[in-house]
C-alpha cells in the first residue's frame, strides 16, 4: 500500500508568520502533536506542540518561523507504507509530512500507518479480529 491511499486526514499547516499560539490551538483542536510550516503552498518545515510550550512567562509570544525545525523524515504519496513505518521506526518518529512537488498533501502518524498495514496483510488483520472477538 502506498502512503498517498492512507493520507485522507483534513491538512492543517501554519505560516512561518503565525503565531506559535496559534498552531498550539491548532495542535489541541485536531489532537496533533506537530504542523507543517508552509508559505504559499510550498512546505518550510515542521512546528512541534513541545516547542509551542517552550515560551516563558514575559517573553514576547514567539512566532512558527522562530521555532520550527526541518523534519528527519518525510514521504511521499508512492512510498511504501512499511517501508515508511520501519523508517518512523528507526528514527523514533511519530508523524511524518507526505510531500507531493514541495507541498504538503497530508500528514501520516504511526498509528494510520500501522493501521493502512494491518489491513493489507491477513496474519495482522486475523489478529485484529481475535482481539476484538
Amino acid at each position: 500500500m502506498k502512503t498517498g491511499a492512507v493520507t485522507a486526514k483534513p491538512l492543517v499547516a501554519v505560516e512561518p508568520r503565525d503565531f506559535a499560539r496559534h498552531a498550539e490551538g491548532l495542535m489541541d483542536d485536531f489532537g496533533f502533536t506537530m504542523v507543517p510550516v508552509v508559505d504559499q503552498g510550498v512546505f518550510l518545515g515542521i512546528v512541534t506542540k513541545a516547542s509551542c510550550l517552550r515560551g516563558k512567562p514575559g517573553e514576547p509570544a514567539p512566532k512558527v518561523e522562530q521555532l520550527m525545525t526541518q523534519p528527519t523524515l518525510t514521504a511521499g504519496p508512492e512510498m511504501d507504507a512499511a517501508d515508511l513505518y520501519n523508517a518512523m521506526t528507526l528514527y523514533e518518529v511519530v508523524s511524518v509530512p507526505v510531500l507531493h512537488d514541495g507541498q504538503v498533501v497530508g500528514v501520516l502518524t504511526r498509528r494510520d500507518v500501522l493501521e493502512a498495514i494491518s489491513h493489507e496483510d491477513p496474519h495482522l488483520r486475523a489478529g485484529r479480529a481475535h482481539r476484538n472477538s
